[in-house]
């Protein structure tokens, strides 16, 4: 599948979806950051609205805040994060990490984030579940080592194809 086809697909899947009101963006990564205490304050920064409108640069500053977002925010941004990662493919100085790619990790290994996991995917229906698994593959199948590709085959194969023909 090519990179805008997905995006298209993504934005489709994902359209409507409810924005969290608690555990928002700039709160996520302050939580990254163990800030506890200012909630409040760091959701003044945050954008409302669609998805689809999240600045950029939103983004690009609060790239770790998926692993502490809950499930509403995991449906919200996690859509978002996608389109910005294959919007910027191949561009070091966008993308400096692939946290996008890990927070779909399923801790197969580890039942306490095993569970984790599925509580916050638990909002996702299955064509959401299956754009999820096309993310994967395209940073499986990618051929240009921009990002982590051996990770990525090994979490498609193992746990996301499952999803590709629900």
């Amino acid at each position: 599948m090519k990179k805008h086809e997905l995006i298209k697909i993504i934005e489709e899947t994902f359209d409507g979806v409810e924005q969290p009101r608690d555990i928002t963006l700039h709160v996520a990564e302050a939580h990254d950051e163990y800030d506890y205490d200012h909630d409040e304050e760091h959701r003044k920064k945050d954008f409302y609205g669609p998805w689809q409108k999240i600045p950029s640069e939103d983004i690009k500053e609060c790239q770790d805040a998926l692993s502490y977002v809950n499930k509403v925010g995991m449906r919200y941004y996690l859509p978002a994060y996608m389109v910005w990662y294959l919007n910027n493919f191949g561009k070091s100085e966008e993308v400096y990490t692939d946290h996008t790619l890990y927070s779909l990790e399923n801790h197969p290994s580890d039942p306490k984030l095993s569970k984790y996991h599925k509580e916050r995917f638990s909002l996702f229906n299955p064509k959401q579940l299956k754009v999820c698994a096309w993310f994967v593959k395209f940073c499986a199948e990618d051929q240009s080592g921009f990002t982590d590709t051996h990770y990525a085959k090994k979490k498609y194969e193992r746990y996301w194809s499952k999803y590709v023909n629900i």
